[in-house]
């Protein structure tokens, strides 16, 4: 992307955001953002990509989601945690997100940690169909890395589950496999028996 017309949209977002970040709502039920950075340049432009990016995934994958813009947090001093961009903390069904550090990503950091949300949520940690799926030697996926306390099945879920709603052609080249998983997972809304069933057993078009 041409750097002055993404400094632009950057410029147009946070204009956007300012207007509207006082109400941070979402149509989705229970979904809430709260920013606790401020109102700085790096922590409106996180903000308004995390609300962009909430209205593009289902509402079943963030019912009663909340999401803090908080770059402070505790979470982010423990450990290898200091690293990271974004926390899925599932006894609180919340994520949280840094806007001091890359905050341009901040709607992959979100959607990614939706990932994660839905991967341990919705039964997939059970899926003998998506763990037999494969990507490209040196793709995105095969170089993921994975959280300290997570398993290496849920950080690829939530990888492509984040590449299919920001970087679909990619993940569509990358692991063809994975993205035709993620798409029945996307279209149908359903747990892990559900999209298994459909991927094992496909309906005639």
């Amino acid at each position: 992307m041409d750097p002055r017309f993404r400094s632009r949209l950057i410029a147009a977002i946070i204009l956007i955001v300012v207007v509207c970040s006082a109400f941070s709502v979402s149509p989705v039920a229970g979904f809430r953002l709260e920013n606790r950075d401020g109102s700085g340049t790096d922590a409106a432009l996180a903000e308004a990509l995390v609300l962009q990016q909430s209205t593009k995934i289902n509402d079943e994958f963030m019912e009663n989601l909340t999401v803090y813009i908080d770059s402070k947090n505790e979470r982010f001093k423990q450990g290898v945690a200091g690293t990271a961009s974004g926390l899925y903390v599932p006894s609180e069904n919340a994520v949280y997100i840094r806007s001091d550090q890359h905050p341009e990503r901040a709607d992959e950091v979100f959607a990614e940690q939706v990932g994660y949300r839905v991967y341990h949520t919705m039964g997939f940690e059970e899926s003998t169909v998506f763990s037999a799926l494969d990507a490209k030697p040196g793709s995105y996926l095969d170089r993921i890395s994975v959280p300290a306390g997570e398993e290496r099945e849920a950080a690829l879920f939530a990888g492509a589950f984040m590449l299919y709603h920001t970087s679909p052609d990619l993940l569509k080249e990358d692991a063809p496999e994975v993205y035709a998983y993620m798409d029945l997972l996307v279209k149908s809304g359903g747990d892990r028996a559900t999209v298994d069933d459909l991927y094992t057993h496909p309906q005639p078009e």
